[in-house]
C-alpha cells in the first residue's frame, strides 16, 4: 500500500529537525564550553570505566549477526537442485 506525502507536511516535519539538530548543537556546545579541565577529566575518567567494565568476551549479539551477514554475502552462490528423483 502507498502512501502520497504531503509536501507540506513533509517541509513542516524538516524543519523541526533541523530546529532540534541546531539546539542540540548549541546546548552540546555551551556545555562542552562551561567544563574545566578538571570536570572533563572525571567525565573522561567515569565513561572509560564504565566502557571496561562492560567489556565482554564475546560480540555483541547485533555484531555476530552483522559477521555471519557478511560471511553469508562472501559464500558462493548455491544453486538449488531439486532432490533426486523428483524429475
Amino acid at each position: 500500500m502507498s502512501k502520497v506525502l504531503n509536501k507540506r507536511e513533509v517541509r513542516a516535519w524538516l524543519a523541526g529537525q533541523n530546529a532540534a539538530t541546531a539546539r542540540t548543537k548549541s546546548e552540546r556546545t555551551s556545555f562542552l564550553i562551561s567544563l574545566t579541565p578538571e570536570r572533563s577529566l572525571q567525565i573522561y575518567l567515569a565513561l572509560k570505566t564504565v566502557q571496561t567494565q562492560e567489556q565482554r568476551q564475546t560480540p555483541s549479539p547485533l555484531l555476530w549477526a552483522m559477521r555471519q551477514a557478511v560471511a553469508r554475502l562472501n559464500e558462493p552462490k548455491r544453486v538449488h537442485e531439486p532432490p533426486e528423483g523428483s524429475l
